[in-house]
């Protein structure tokens, strides 16, 4: 199982890296919220119906969501995963996407929103099949799926090698109004 704390924390130190270069403000600086607590994973799971992958539900108990997680994404939070805003941004967008973005016939019905730009249609989701999320994550945006990964734990390093190219940007001044 994966070391979240560990993984939390490298990828806490990189965003504030780049915070302390990014002058123009290009990426909120934020922190992960409080873990959720088991009583509150279960009763997510009762009143949805759904079994979380455990890679997921287990950065859930350590982080339960993290607004600007990656640039402007946020990862959801129990609260946001059972509803709100960033599913209906989610819904709305993959209903109405184009058929390229709509690949393997994946509808609002059957992927779980687990990251959400509220900016731009950018997203990230876990197939479910039979009330359980299956441990893949899907990069989503209009052209269609854009990574591919095996597990939430994949996913989430796959930020932390992102963020960590976003820094190198940062120093080479790439970023610049």
């Amino acid at each position: 199982m994966a070391d979240w704390p560990a993984k939390i924390v490298e990828l806490a130190r990189l965003k504030e890296r780049i915070a302390t270069l990014d002058a123009d403000g290009i990426f909120p600086y934020t922190l992960p919220a409080v873990a959720a607590p088991a009583s509150r994973l279960e009763g997510f799971e009762e009143r949805t119906g759904i079994t979380l992958d455990e890679g997921h539900r287990s950065f859930l108990a350590a982080a339960d969501g993290w607004p600007a997680f990656f640039e402007t994404q946020d990862l959801l939070s129990l609260e946001q995963l059972s509803g709100g805003a960033h599913r209906d941004a989610f819904a709305g967008w993959i209903e109405s996407a184009p058929p390229q973005a709509k690949a393997a016939g994946y509808s609002a019905a059957t992927l779980l929103p687990i990251a959400v730009d509220l900016e731009m249609p950018l997203f990230a989701a876990m197939p479910v099949a039979n009330g359980r999320v299956e441990s893949r994550v899907l990069s989503l945006d209009p052209s269609g799926i854009i990574d591919d990964y095996a597990s939430f734990e994949e996913y989430f390093d796959s930020t932390i090698a992102y963020t960590r190219q976003n820094l190198a940007d940062f120093e080479s001044g790439a970023y610049r109004l």
